[in-house]
């Protein structure tokens, strides 16, 4: 059964436009042209820290065209592979073709699709760069950063500098929690310039506690986007707005998703940027509403866990809340693609729900040690806490401020960590400040976060 079946959505026809990049690729296109595409993020508005905002180098970069089109072109494509088995083009275009159409359809199949195709074109000319580099950032898109860097680091020792690999390489350093490598990465990305590039900066300061100046680059990489006037702007006012959020800029947020919905109203990432405002400015049914649209598109977790929390606020027995956390768990249950993916935010969900043992445990310490990201180490140390083990769950969150984490999740949690370890004045103090960072939290963490501090 499809999850799409288990939530009972239906996926309305969205605009798209990849055409061009398959072609681009195809004709080898010069690193520097990709570098300046626009990145997008794979599957929606999940809480930074849980995905990147940025995971491929050419995503977004076509103009607009129908998903009609698009369907044409990897049908034509398709006959041409099917008709000459060896044409690594034709393999290389279709990996283009599908991880174009699975930013825009929210498909994971779509991606599986596109690494299959890379790995056809790879399996006739191994050598082929764009199918390399296809398949490494198809492999970012579905959250093995390891692979991917595996597969970057293989493309540099042969091209050392090709700073698409390079691109692809800093995007997965960044989510294994390898800061310094990231950014020696960046460094040699900087003189390419672009918004790709500025919006790659922002998410570093972003995972290293700058807030302000993620959103200061978000912003500046929009404006680079605008003055190229090339494709993909949604996804830079998309940026704009999260880093507006988790900056605690509310107002500034609700303009940018605004506008990266007017650019394409089917953006999962706005949908849920934009309801995580409409909640915390107490516009709750319209939160909701907004939500329900996300979830038909593509039934994510952390719309889910969202939609699913708020309808539990306005009715404590709501079916439709039941429904979406069975949808959530029904995700975990598959297995495949979707589960790990989503890994994160499935682990989070359970930690928030009352789904904490030591076999949760087990899994959020597994995870962390595949992913040592800062936001890992966050969750691992929520986890302890969860389970009363105020010591361990003190160590892992120090784990993460190691690596320069600081944002309004982890002040929260810390906060509550040295409430429990005895330091009523930290504690109140972090609990505080994390408040303070507005609609950085999400409802259900506003709602703790009132109540440790109500104590």
């Amino acid at each position: 059964m499809h999850i799409h079946q288990v939530f009972e959505a239906r996926r309305p026809p969205r605009a798209a436009g990849i055409v061009l990049a398959a072609a681009l690729i195809v004709a080898g296109t010069h690193a520097a042209t990709l570098l300046r595409s626009a990145p997008a993020a794979s599957g929606g508005g999940t809480p930074a820290g849980e995905r990147p905002i940025t995971t491929s180098i050419d995503a977004g970069a076509a103009p607009a065209e129908s998903v009609g089109q698009i369907d044409h072109s990897i049908d034509a494509w398709s006959k041409n592979l099917e008709a000459n088995p060896r044409d690594f083009l034709a393999a290389t275009n279709l990996a283009v073709l599908y991880q174009g159409r699975g930013r825009l359809s929210y498909d994971l199949g779509d991606y599986q699709r596109s690494l299959d195709a890379a790995r056809t074109a790879l399996s006739i000319e191994p050598g082929h760069v764009p199918a390399r580099l296809a398949e490494a950032s198809t492999l970012v898109s579905l959250h093995d950063f390891a692979a991917a860097l595996a597969k970057a680091d293989s493309v540099l020792a042969d091209h050392p500098r090709e700073l698409a690999a390079v691109a692809v390489r800093f995007d997965a350093e960044l989510e294994l929690g390898r800061l310094d490598d990231a950014r020696k990465d960046l460094a040699a990305l900087a003189p390419t310039g672009g918004p790709a590039v500025l919006v790659r900066e922002a998410r570093l300061a972003s995972v290293s506690g700058e807030p302000d100046r993620a959103l200061e680059l978000a912003t500046a990489a929009r404006s680079a986007a605008i003055a190229d006037e090339g494709e993909g702007i949604g996804f830079y006012h998309y940026a704009v707005g999260e880093y507006a959020r988790l900056a605690g800029d509310a107002s500034m947020a609700k303009t940018a998703f605004g506008a990266a919905l007017l650019e394409r109203p089917d953006d999962i990432g706005a949908l849920i940027g934009r309801a995580r405002i409409d909640a915390f400015e107490g516009r709750v049914d319209i939160a909701i509403d907004g939500l329900r649209h996300a979830t038909r598109i593509a039934p994510q977790p952390d719309a889910l866990a969202l939609l699913g929390d708020l309808l539990v606020d306005v009715d404590a027995h709501d079916a439709e809340a039941a429904k979406a956390f069975d949808t959530i768990r029904f995700i975990e249950r598959l297995g495949d693609a979707h589960a790990s993916t989503f890994d994160r935010q499935l682990l989070r969900f359970e930690v928030d729900h009352e789904g904490v043992d030591e076999a949760l445990l087990g899994r959020i310490r597994a995870s962390v040690q595949a992913r040592p990201d800062a936001a890992g180490h966050d969750l691992l140390a929520w986890t302890l806490y969860r389970l009363g083990r105020y010591d361990e769950a003190d160590t892992a969150l120090a784990d993460a401020r190691r690596l320069g984490a600081d944002d309004a999740r982890l002040r929260f949690h810390d906060g509550a960590i040295q409430l429990a370890l005895g330091d009523r004045d930290g504690g109140r103090r972090l609990l505080q400040e994390a408040a303070d960072a507005g609609p950085a939290l999400d409802p259900r963490e506003r709602a703790e976060v009132d109540t440790l501090l109500a104590r």
